[in-house]
């Protein structure tokens, strides 16, 4: 609907004077100078015209999305009208109109990314119509529904725009799909940039009491996790020829190539990082954290002499855990996090080993789940198989309570088609702004709700 365009466009011009006003906040924080009356007057006139015109937004897709429910029904209950064998393809419709239910092209490989077929050729038709401009393509976004408007002016300094909300929907659900990290670490929202969570660091005691004695005193301390929003960013180019194969395979190999970037970034940062700028946005790592000195009832040492995967022992395994306390495994949270090599050389060729195996059995292989708890294969973790001496071999408890993963904005995309037109090829850049921190891993005389099991020195 023109309408809803004019709206959106509208909208848009609302949000770019609350930002003029509120310039020199970053994200969202109060600014640093106390905002006079009339600029705060202007802010809460902003502020009802901006949800008087969203009101107007829903209240029409609505509308839209009944309109076409509606024509669709209509359609499916007509009789189906007759082609003429004297109709050329150029005299046939261009694309499909309002009132007809759309078939989806097969994709020519299985999709990866996106759930069904629809959902990618959605996504793909609202990239094809944003970047080439093509008519047919905006044409058929319209008449289904599908969000192609450029977004406001100044967001990009390239010219770029937001790509459509059905690719980036999708490779959010991707991210947690994907990543270890963040779909096991404690799950945040970030109102702004720093954001401080408090943490109970000790609690009340029952103590005996005395014949008239008062008891002593005793209370609950807490401190503060403190996060810090790191902006991610993907630059990557695509040659525009993409567009002119299928689309559906086309959306479906930017979101699982995007969502593959963040969650390997993610997951080599809230594991392994070593708090260093470059490569991992000064985040320290579970698995470095964990043996750093200050976290040592948290670690388990295999015996002497085993410092491979192929060395340990079950012994090694069963006092890891062991050494979890019992309020990281009462949610049923607990898991075994190692890597691939580390699985296959050692919890798996342990449970192989097992007496009481048969062909079948060696044959049917193993559930991803050692000693009753689920592993989860984590890609950053040690995958030598070699030279791994007081390296950490894998982790185990319940991440979710050791570390978080915070959210401040979600996967955006934006695209331009127009920087690098002399190589015909469409510029996408990626950003997403978390924070990762390992909050709680115990110290030297309580272990906390994960800990690792460490090779031999």
């Amino acid at each position: 609907m023109d309408k809803i365009k004019a709206l959106l466009d509208e909208l848009a011009s609302v949000v770019a004077e609350m930002e003029t006003l509120t310039e020199g906040a970053p994200d969202g924080e109060a600014p640093a100078e106390p905002m006079s009356e009339e600029q705060e007057a202007s802010l809460r006139s902003l502020e009802t015209k901006a949800d008087k015109l969203r009101e107007r937004i829903e209240f029409l897709q609505r509308v839209q999305a009944k309109e076409l429910e509606l024509r669709a029904v209509l359609e499916r209950g007509a009789p189906a009208k007759r082609v003429e064998k004297t109709e050329t393809p150029e005299e046939a419709p261009a694309v499909e109109s309002r009132s007809k239910v759309y078939a989806v092209p097969k994709s020519i490989r299985p999709l990866r990314g996106f759930r069904c077929e629809e959902r990618a050729y959605r996504a793909g038709m609202a990239i094809k119509a944003t970047l080439t401009g093509d008519a047919e393509a905006r044409r058929w976004c319209h008449d289904h529904g599908v969000e192609v408007r450029a977004q406001a002016g100044g967001i990009n300094s390239l010219g770029g725009v937001l790509t459509s909300p059905e690719l980036s929907a999708e490779v959010i659900r991707l991210v947690e799909e994907f990543g270890v990290f963040p779909a096991n670490a404690r799950n945040v929202t970030m109102p702004t940039g720093e954001m401080l969570i408090a943490r109970r660091t000790g609690g009340l005691s029952a103590r005996p009491i005395g014949e008239n004695a008062a008891p002593s005193t005793s209370d609950v301390t807490l401190d503060n996790i403190q996060l810090t929003a790191k902006l991610w960013g993907i630059d990557n180019r695509i040659p525009m020829s993409l567009f002119e194969d299928s689309v559906v395979d086309l959306a479906d190999l930017m979101a699982v190539e995007v969502a593959q970037a963040f969650s390997e970034a993610f997951d080599n940062s809230g594991f392994i990082g070593t708090g260093t700028g470059a490569t991992y946005h000064g985040t320290t790592g579970v698995a470095v954290a964990i043996i750093d000195g200050t976290h040592t009832a948290g670690v388990v040492n295999a015996k002497s002499g085993n410092t491979t995967f192929g060395g340990l022992e079950l012994a090694d395994f069963t006092n890891t855990v062991a050494r979890l306390p019992v309020y990281a495994r009462a949610r049923g949270n607990a898991k075994w996090y190692v890597s691939p090599a580390g699985y296959g050389a050692s919890m798996l060729r342990l449970m192989m080993a097992a007496s009481g195996n048969n062909q079948a059995d060696v044959a049917g292989g193993s559930n991803l789940s050692f000693l009753g708890f689920p592993v989860v294969i984590t890609q950053p973790l040690e995958n030598r198989l070699t030279g791994t001496n007081s390296q950490v071999a894998c982790l185990f408890g319940d991440l979710a309570q050791a570390a978080t993963y915070g959210v401040r904005r979600e996967v955006t995309i934006k695209t331009d088609s127009s920087r690098f037109i002399e190589f015909d090829q469409m510029l996408t850049f990626a950003t997403a702004r978390v924070a990762m921190v390992a909050n709680d891993l115990g110290d030297t005389s309580k272990a906390g709700p994960v800990v690792a099991l460490r090779f031999a020195a």
